[in-house]
């Protein structure tokens, strides 16, 4: 099977240029199935003959622009069975089967969550793409409803696939811990969240709720990521807080760092409004730190009882789960435990096996 896979997303940093990585890494593992035509703005260390990298500019606003001509150029030369499009929107490129793999329709959700520009982008190509592609693929049932639900699409051309946690994230020594706490200056103990900052995140709530219990308890807030759009209120409620010297902006953190980051924590918290699959708290559970999350959207669905599950909107109620978590040292080490189970369900090879299931529905194989 030779798979021309949209690779523009890889190396921005974001879940979706997660996602395509590891897809192609999971790929290359299964013996003898598919050959990848990886269209990617990064070149990938991962020497394999069933690989090739069709190169795309590194600047990304001039591949945004040229991107469908880039990707006919790459069409007609790699000649696939069939086009995969993993960042929920794609262009038509010929007369053979598309696949599309929808993470989630939050610009539908609540359009205030994102700027214009975004809102008419996505729009306008979402809606172009579920015309031309034959089958779709979400990342959890919350997802396939909301596809159902916008575009009225057969729930039968939809494939539910869960996404996997990378194997880099996993429980850390204390001396790693206590190095990585050294180098970025962090208290012994803290409430960690990680994930780029933008509205849908719901960090001012976060912020506000930590505040209200900050003086009864030591540890400090550290917020990671990095920078999405509208992060005024956020800057807001750090200014506001009265323990504002206690909260910690990090940025954006490498893959070396951030797992031994997130082991440091006593607690992961992970409130947005809307998800469609929420890789960050299985991750944590993955490096056996206890996770408060919203009951909102894909969460409940993908972290069932191994999270504190919250209102994100309840301030008092986010507040009473972080004091109460920091206060219960036998709660943490039972959620710990069960979270890092939990996590092990959810693995790249699994995706791919199933995104390959996927592909030859799609061709008529299957």
């Amino acid at each position: 099977m030779r798979i021309l896979l949209n690779g523009f997303q890889i190396g921005n940093l974001s879940g979706t240029g997660r996602y395509t990585e590891e897809l192609v890494k999971a790929f290359i593992q299964i013996p003898n199935v598919v050959h990848i035509f990886l269209s990617s703005p990064k070149p990938l260390n991962i020497p394999s003959e069933k690989l090739t990298i069709n190169p795309l500019p590194n600047n990304r606003y001039i591949t945004r622009l040229l991107q469908k001509h880039l990707l006919k150029k790459h069409f007609q030369k790699s000649q696939p069975d069939i086009v995969h499009f993993p960042a929920t929107y794609g262009y038509k490129l010929g007369d053979i089967p598309h696949i599309t793999t929808v993470h989630d329709l939050a610009f539908l959700n609540n359009p205030n969550w994102f700027p214009p520009h975004y809102r008419w982008f996505y729009k306008r190509r979402v809606e172009e793409t579920i015309k031309f592609s034959q089958r779709f693929i979400t990342d959890s049932y919350f997802s396939k409803r909301e596809l159902q639900k916008y575009y009225n699409i057969d729930k039968d051309k939809i494939d539910v696939i869960y996404l996997g946690v990378s194997d880099f994230f996993k429980p850390h020594t204390q001396q790693q811990i206590e190095t990585i706490r050294n180098k970025y200056k962090l208290p012994p103990k803290y409430v960690l969240y990680a994930g780029t900052l933008e509205p849908r995140k719901n960090i001012p709530y976060l912020i506000e709720a930590w505040s209200y219990i900050a003086d009864k308890i030591p540890h400090h807030l550290v917020i990671i990521g990095r920078t999405g759009w509208n992060t005024y209120p956020i800057e807001e409620a750090i200014k506001k807080s009265k323990f504002n010297e206690r909260i910690h902006r990090l940025g954006y953190i490498s893959d070396i760092d951030l797992p031994v980051i997130i082991s440091g924590a006593e607690i992961f918290i992970y409130l947005s409004f809307y998800e469609g699959f929420g890789l960050p708290p299985l991750e944590a559970m993955s490096c056996g730190t206890p996770v408060i999350a919203s009951n909102c959207g894909s969460l409940n669905e993908i972290l069932e009882d191994t999270a504190l599950l919250v209102e994100p909107s309840d301030i008092q109620q986010i507040a009473e789960a972080i004091y109460n978590l920091c206060e219960d040292n036998t709660k943490r080490q039972v959620m710990s435990h069960n979270g890092i189970i939990h996590a092990q369900k959810f693995t790249w090879e699994k995706t791919a096996q199933k995104t390959i299931e996927a592909y030859k529905k799609c061709l008529g194989k299957y």
